[in-house]
């Protein structure tokens, strides 16, 4: 039993360190896996061993209990033929195998309960082993998102704490700066190039069509005040 129950100990104990240790936890998982199933492997060999020792201990108890009955029938046949002293002989050599029979017994008894427990400890070692095994891939899974998260982050932090950050906005705002520089630059240079003559007369002519229209309407508004007026 003490056997058994260390193993299942060290079980325990190396799953919980997974949480708590540097190593790859994948690595770990499969190293425990493998350390699990050497475990398993001996805790089988000291079962099997358990149980063949209780059954020599079985096979001995019957062969005591057989010599008892087989000496108290010599034990009856001698008193039959009316040898008292050969049948106090055979019925000593009962006793004999009826002491040996209950130590037997008591042993068996043991043992056989110790058997149960080891049975019992086996197969919780087996299915701890089968439970870590169907959450690996599940657990590695979970690993590897962890992983891909903190790279991220990493890569965040990374960025901020170099400035790359700061420089591509300043890197933005210079070129907002160069492209409204360029837009006045377009502008000034529409603004002075070209015919001037024909921008001069382009002038004169929108300039002459308001004065013509601006007079016209003043000779109006004067002729129609002096006809009010006579």
């Amino acid at each position: 039993m003490g056997i058994l129950s260390r193993f299942v100990n060290v079980v325990r104990s190396n799953l919980s360190a997974l949480l708590d240790r540097a190593e790859d936890p994948s690595k770990m998982l499969e190293q425990t896996l493998t350390d699990m199933q050497a475990a398993y492997h001996k805790a089988k060999e000291h079962v099997a061993r358990s149980v063949a020792d209780e059954k020599r201990l079985q096979k001995s108890l019957l062969d005591q209990q057989n010599e008892v009955h087989r000496w108290e029938e010599r034990a009856m046949i001698a008193v039959e033929k009316g040898d008292d002293d050969l049948a106090k002989e055979a019925l000593r050599r009962k006793n004999e195998h009826a002491r040996l029979a209950s130590q037997f017994q008591s042993e068996f008894a043991a043992h056989s309960a110790n058997v149960v427990r080891l049975k019992e400890s086996l197969k919780e070692l087996e299915s701890k082993i089968a439970e870590i095994r169907r959450k690996k891939n599940l657990l590695v899974s979970k690993q590897k998102r962890a992983e891909a998260q903190d790279q991220i982050y990493k890569t965040i932090a990374g960025i901020q704490s170099t400035g790359a950050v700061e420089t591509i906005e300043r890197m933005e705002n210079k070129i907002e700066e160069m492209s409204a520089l360029a837009d006045a630059r377009q502008e000034l240079s529409e603004e002075f190039t070209g015919d001037k003559l024909e921008q001069r007369f382009a002038s004169l002519d929108g300039g002459g069509d308001n004065v013509d229209s601006e007079l016209l309407e003043l000779k109006q508004r004067l002729q129609i005040e002096h006809k009010g007026g006579t």
